[in-house]
């Protein structure tokens, strides 16, 4: 086999690892507040929001809520962040952060990034799109 080949090969497979060695430090699993419990490295937890709990903490300049997840445990979620659009009518999220202590040692989930859901975008409701007649040959 030609040098120039072998090079080539070792060139490609060294930049192959060094990009997936560090596109992995960007992934962050989803996982259940039980999860999220357990581990010790950042994770994402979705969750249902229970809007009665929410409220602004002017002391540490921060949203607070409370999530439910599908298995019914529930954490409050502290958001240093600006409030997300559509947050007052979002039915879930998503929160990018680690288990910790707030000042008054209670179990809190630190984030530093929500994705709330579209309340409309994603209605299980919602009818698929159908042709009719006065459609028909315009699409």
């Amino acid at each position: 086999m030609n040098k120039a080949y072998i090079i080539g090969i070792l060139v490609i497979s060294v930049a192959m690892g060094f990009t997936l060695w560090s596109f992995k430090d960007t992934m962050t699993p989803y996982t259940d507040i039980a999860g999220a419990r357990k581990s010790e490295s950042t994770v994402q937890v979705r969750g249902k929001i229970l809007h009665e709990t929410t409220r602004y903490d002017d002391q540490i300049h921060a949203l607070r809520f409370q999530i439910q997840d599908d298995h019914g445990a529930k954490i409050e979620i502290v958001y240093r962040g600006p409030k997300p659009d559509s947050f007052d009518t979002a039915p879930e999220t998503a929160a990018h952060g680690m288990i910790g202590k707030d000042a008054a040692g209670q179990e809190v989930f630190n984030s530093d990034a929500l994705v709330v859901k579209c309340p409309t975008k994603y209605d299980d409701n919602k009818t698929p799109y159908k042709k009719t007649a006065s459609t028909k040959g315009n699409i």
